[in-house]
């Protein structure tokens, strides 16, 4: 089972977000929202195989089936609860894949920087190769030189100046914390080279769906733009001066606009 921490909610309240995060990350990037998010609803963070404290089987496909099934095996724990699911980036593709094939009933969908797959298939090819060249690098030339690169991407870039010293530090030792086996399965299994096309199921998904997105995250930013136009009724914020990782770079924006979604579901409900 995928390794998971619950914490209950302040309240009487029987919504339970559920959340999922990035590649290279686990479930502490969400350590900072816990409070503020339990005084209003319970919360479950779950790790995704090859992350954290995941003890998933390597001899198995982490694919995204393997995925939906781990998530149904945990979430069936909670039934008694409204379940709302957010995902990041990577865990953004999971949470999007499980709206659409998972078994536990969703009352809501947070998708945080992520997109649907890539929907040309030359593209996706190409994607598998960097992928797989990525893995390889965890694999030989092992995590820290793997972290330092990845940290020097552009997609962090707006991170230099969003976040403190002491934020950057705790995520960067988080990102060493990690296996590079679990890791480099992770990109070759489940990586955005892996994702089914998902664009042509958007409009079949019949649940309230929130986008967020850092607005100088410029690629997502489209995505999240022709997402939003394929999912009638779905709403998008674009968080001002906050990149890819609007969670960890604007925390207070974002427990806002999470506990906006949520409360407002409820009040439709």
């Amino acid at each position: 089972m995928l390794n998971y921490n619950f914490y209950e909610s302040k309240t009487t309240s029987q919504r339970l977000l559920v959340m999922l995060h990035g590649f290279i990350s686990d479930a502490s990037t969400f350590d900072q929202h816990i409070k503020a998010l339990t005084e209003k609803v319970a919360v479950l963070t779950i790790e995704l195989p090859g992350h954290g404290q995941d003890q998933s089987d390597a001899a198995q496909t982490w694919n995204f089936d393997f995925i939906r099934d781990a998530l149904d095996e945990v979430l069936a724990q909670f039934e008694p609860y409204q379940i709302y699911l957010h995902g990041y980036s990577m865990g953004g593709r999971a949470a999007l894949y499980y709206a659409l094939h998972g078994h536990q009933t969703l009352e809501g969908l947070i998708l945080e920087s992520t997109s649907p797959g890539i929907a040309d298939e030359e593209d996706r090819a190409s994607r598998k190769k960097v992928d797989e060249a990525r893995a390889k690098v965890l694999e030989i030339a092992g995590l820290e030189v793997f972290v330092n690169d990845w940290e020097k991407l552009p997609l962090f870039a707006s991170q230099a100046d969003k976040m403190t010293k002491e934020e950057r530090k705790r995520h960067r030792e988080m990102r060493l914390a990690q296996d590079p086996k679990g890791l480099a399965k992770a990109l070759r299994d489940y990586g955005t080279g892996q994702m089914p096309n998902l664009w042509p199921e958007l409009s079949n998904l019949m649940l309230p769906v929130c986008f967020i997105v850092g607005e100088r995250d410029e690629k997502f930013v489209e995505i999240a733009h022709k997402m939003k136009a394929a999912i009638e009724g779905s709403e998008l914020h674009v968080v001002e001066e906050a990149g890819h990782t609007v969670h960890v770079e604007d925390a207070q924006q974002f427990d806002i606009i999470v506990l906006g979604f949520l409360n407002k579901e409820e009040q439709n409900g």
